[in-house]
C-alpha cells in the first residue's frame, strides 16, 4: 500500500501594483484586477495549488453588497502560444499579465471566493484550492481577477500569495 504525501512549493506572493487601492464599482462593467499567469504546464507541473488572500481596505463602512469577488481564469497552451479559456464577460480579454480588467456578470471566469466585508476597516481574508475548482485537474495554466464591491477602497496592503503541491508516493 502507498501513502500519497503533500509536498509544498515556495510562498510566491504575486504583484498586486493594479490591485493596491482598487476602488469599488457598482456600475456594469465593473473596473477590476487581473494577475499574471500562472504556467504550471512548462515548469511547475503541481497537481494544486492554494492561494491566499489577504486584502486591507480603507476606513469606510460597507455598503452595496459588502462583498469582494473572486474568480480564476483557465489558461491553455498549445507548445506555442497561451490562450484564456474563459472571459470577463467584456470586449477585453484576460492578458495572462498583472493589471486592471473590465470585468461583467455574467462572465464565463470560474467563481473561486465571495469574500464578505461587515464592519468598517475589516481584514479580508480568502483562501481556496485551484484544483477543486476544476473537477480536481489544475489547467496549464491560470490567473485571478478580482471585483471589488464591498463598500470600501482596497488598502496599500493587499496580499495574493499562491504555493504548489504536488503529491509523492511514500
Amino acid at each position: 500500500m502507498t501513502t500519497l504525501n503533500p509536498a509544498y512549493g515556495s510562498y510566491t506572493a504575486m504583484t498586486v501594483t493594479n490591485l493596491q487601492s482598487l476602488a469599488i464599482d457598482t456600475t456594469d462593467p465593473y473596473a477590476g484586477w487581473q494577475s499574471a499567469r500562472v504556467d504550471n504546464q512548462t515548469s511547475v507541473k503541481a497537481d494544486d495549488f492554494e492561494v491566499q488572500i489577504l486584502l486591507s481596505t480603507a476606513a469606510t463602512a460597507p455598503a452595496n453588497d459588502s462583498l469582494v469577488y473572486v474568480y480564476v481564469v483557465p489558461w491553455v497552451y498549445d507548445g506555442a502560444a497561451w490562450t484564456p479559456a474563459a472571459n470577463f464577460g467584456t470586449t477585453t480579454r484576460p492578458t495572462g499579465s498583472e493589471g486592471t480588467a473590465s470585468i461583467s456578470e455574467p462572465n464565463s471566469m470560474k467563481p473561486a471566493a465571495v469574500l464578505p466585508y461587515k464592519i468598517t476597516s475589516q481584514p479580508i481574508d480568502g483562501f481556496f484550492n485551484i484544483a477543486a475548482l476544476f473537477g480536481g485537474i489544475v489547467p496549464d495554466g491560470w490567473s485571478l481577477a478580482l471585483r471589488n464591491n464591498c463598500g470600501a477602497a482596497l488598502g496599500t496592503g493587499c496580499v495574493v500569495a499562491y504555493r504548489s503541491i504536488t503529491y509523492t508516493n511514500a
